[in-house]
């Protein structure tokens, strides 16, 4: 197998910024496709030649989950909108509700495979207030089959 070096390329400045340890919405985005890709290749799905393998984005997961880096700018402002939203107010619980009143961060922890074949991944997040406490969510549109954010331990 011959090595691919635009895959390479895309793969070091992801981990790079994941080392740096604040990511942004298009990194996000950009691990995503990269991860799904992977999956899509090891499941051999047709892909386009620049598609990474799960050996290289094994890489990307295990500096996340060792890094769990800040989320920061447009990502940020609107994972604090999708938690503050009226919309959700009622599917918190009182320790929930008081950390999402609080927010200081969200965290990027790792990505979860779904759907009927693990074969699309999507975000895992923690966040936390200022006095400390946490708790992790992933957010799945309703475009995706999703109902919006759910709190792991209850919905995932």
């Amino acid at each position: 197998m011959t090595t691919n070096k635009a895959a390479c390329a895309t793969l070091a400045r992801h981990l790079a910024t994941i080392n740096s340890g604040e990511i942004t919405r298009s990194t996000v985005i950009g691990l995503r496709k990269a991860l799904n890709l992977a999956l899509r290749r090891a499941g051999r799905w047709s892909v386009p030649s620049t598609a990474p393998t799960l050996a290289q984005t094994d890489a990307l997961e295990d500096a996340i989950s060792a890094r769990w880096p800040t989320v920061v700018g447009e990502l940020h402002d609107s994972g604090v909108k999708l938690l503050q939203s009226p919309r959700y107010a009622k599917r918190w619980n009182a320790k929930e509700a008081a950390i999402i009143g609080n927010i200081c961060d969200f965290r990027l922890c790792r990505f979860d495979r779904i759907g009927p074949q693990q074969m699309h991944v999507v975000p895992v997040y923690s966040v936390r207030s200022h006095g400390g406490q946490s708790f992790k969510f992933r957010n799945i549109p309703w475009q995706s089959g999703g109902d919006g954010p759910e709190v792991e331990g209850r919905d995932f």
